[in-house]
């Protein structure tokens, strides 16, 4: 990895800062859980623990700073960051020097996640992909769902959580699975991708968005998913988890031939923020949708109450599902 310098126009932003709430650590608090984390992170356990029961604020002042410290100290002396954690329904593999780890387990955990969702669109026997899987939760979910004749495809270009995506499915999945270490788009080639050092989860192909906080640049191949995935073998009704920070269009570009063809529904993260870093905008993608046969959209926490496609709102953060007849 290469280290870079930040984007000076947007300094300002951090896009890590959302990982240090409450509502995410609070899973930390429960010895079941928390116990686990090794003896170094134990002290940010600590912190995070006094610092929510002793004051009313919902943001961990230092956490970030705290975190940046202790995970350097790990790097330092241990080769290994792949750490493997025990839940209620799942075991998983996290970076522990990836502070998005923190949301992994919340996302595991937290009966009001997003996770939920999946319940509602995959049976036994069904395919999920998951496009953009960073350490896997929803693979690693959709695998019980999915069972033994289900199948599971997850798409991450950072290799070291690629890896882990890898190691989780391999003691959670039930069925086949598939892990590609690339990035997906419309063309067949290599491209420089960003990883800002608070968060795994904002990395991708756009600076505007990538770049605007310290960040490390990495080599990666560029793969039209058509071409690379041998969707024709696919089961059962096909989801597909879209969160790729701006790729969004691109992705579906590269796998026209399967959306025509399966016509999966697709559970895609709307960000007016990377849309505008990828310089383009809610309503070119919402164009593209309608070409690509798609015609309504639901909420996430009211999947079956419909909408034309045409009214969404993309200048608001969310995932929404989008629906083809």
């Amino acid at each position: 990895m290469n280290q870079s310098k930040p984007n000076s126009a947007a300094l300002s932003y951090q896009p890590d800062a959302w990982i240090y709430n409450s509502s995410i650590l609070k899973w930390m608090i429960e010895p079941a859980l928390g116990n686990q984390l090794p003896p170094l992170y134990q002290i940010f356990r600590a912190y995070s623990y006094w610092y929510f029961k002793l004051t009313t604020q919902t943001h961990l002042k230092g956490g970030k700073e705290l975190f940046q410290s202790l995970a350097n100290l790990l790097a330092k002396n241990s080769s290994q960051s792949s750490y493997k954690l025990i839940l209620p329904k799942y075991e998983v593999f996290v970076d522990l020097l990836d502070a998005r780890f923190f949301q992994v387990v919340n996302e595991l955990t937290n009966p009001q996640s997003d996770l939920q969702i999946l319940s509602d669109f995959l049976c036994l026997g069904d395919t999920f992909i998951d496009i953009g899987a960073n350490h896997g939760s929803f693979a690693i979910a959709a695998s019980k769902i999915v069972g033994k004749n289900g199948r599971v495809i997850a798409v991450e270009p950072q290799p070291r959580l690629a890896n882990i995506v890898e190691k989780s499915l391999s003691i959670n999945a039930l069925g086949d699975f598939k892990v590609y270490p690339v990035a997906l788009g419309n063309i067949e080639g290599e491209a420089e991708f960003l990883i800002p050092q608070g968060t795994s989860g904002s990395a991708g192909l756009f600076a505007e968005h990538s770049a605007t906080d310290k960040f490390n640049a990495i080599k990666v191949p560029i793969r039209r998913f058509d071409d690379l995935v041998e969707w024709q073998k696919f089961n059962g009704k096909i989801l597909i988890k879209l969160d790729i920070e701006g790729s969004e269009s691109a992705f579906l570009l590269g796998a026209s031939k399967m959306i025509s063809a399966l016509k999966p529904t697709l559970i895609i993260e709307i960000h007016p923020g990377t849309l505008k870093a990828a310089k383009t905008t809610g309503e070119d993608l919402k164009r593209l949708l309608v070409e690509l046969g798609y015609d309504k959209f639901a909420e996430i926490d009211k999947p079956k109450v419909t909408f034309s496609l045409e009214g969404l709102n993309t200048q608001v953060q969310r995932n929404v599902i989008i629906y083809q007849n």
